[in-house]
């Protein structure tokens, strides 16, 4: 199935049918075909205006903002969720939702309210949550704290495809943030495990083909 065809099986879908579990996912790739119609605003014709697109990011952003005020989230998943609703600002920019992201990003990171960080969990939705405080209030010890979590990832041929996919997204992001480059192989070949279910009609394979094909796609243009 290429991006195309998934995309139109995406969009037909209610963002409220979608399991919070295929939420990250979602919202990755959409902002990702976001990114490819806003560099070739032609492709518009195959994917909708960039209007239509960052109202699924809105969307979304809105979903997650309910989820992270659920007081029975868990707390790596309300990590997850954070991470994503402060990424979702960098598109869709709502102070509101990014007020409630904040307020949650260190009401995790700095439960007692006295400047201390500590961190509940270290793994790569932590790391994309501490690259966010660090882009909107430049508190140096978060970039540092995410530097840290990278580094005890180590050979990434240690992790399964899935693992190894999310940490990507968080080093990826973690450059973007701070122009300092941490490498990992990256190359697209290594998740071609994932297309061999591209079959699967679960909510969170299909979303998951959605993000990674969008992130391809983005990247050869």
């Amino acid at each position: 199935m290429n991006l195309n065809d998934l995309y139109k099986k995406v969009s037909a879908i209610p963002i409220g049918d979608f399991p919070p579990s295929a939420l990250s996912g979602l919202l990755h790739g959409y902002i990702s075909v976001y990114s490819i119609v806003r560099v070739s605003p032609w492709l518009e014709d195959v994917y909708g205006s960039q209007w239509d697109i960052h109202e699924r990011i809105r969307e979304i952003a809105g979903e997650l903002a309910d989820l992270i005020k659920d007081p029975d989230v868990a707390l790596e998943d309300r990590v997850g969720y954070v991470a994503d609703l402060m990424e979702a600002y960098l598109t869709y920019s709502d102070m509101d939702f990014l007020d409630i992201a904040l307020d949650a990003a260190y009401g995790i990171i700095s439960p007692e309210g006295n400047g201390e960080i500590v961190l509940p969990c270290r793994t790569p939705e932590m790391c994309r949550l501490l690259c966010s405080c660090y882009y909107f209030t430049r508190e140096k010890e978060c970039v540092e704290l995410a530097k840290s979590i990278i580094k005890e990832w180590g050979n990434e041929q240690n992790f399964k495809v899935l693992a190894l996919w999310r940490i990507v997204r968080a080093i990826e992001f973690y450059n973007n943030v701070t122009d300092i480059e941490e490498k990992i192989d990256s190359r697209m070949e290594l998740f071609e495990e994932l297309f061999s279910r591209e079959n699967s009609d679960k909510f969170e394979d299909v979303v998951l083909y959605f993000e990674i094909l969008s992130v391809k796609s983005y990247e050869e243009i």
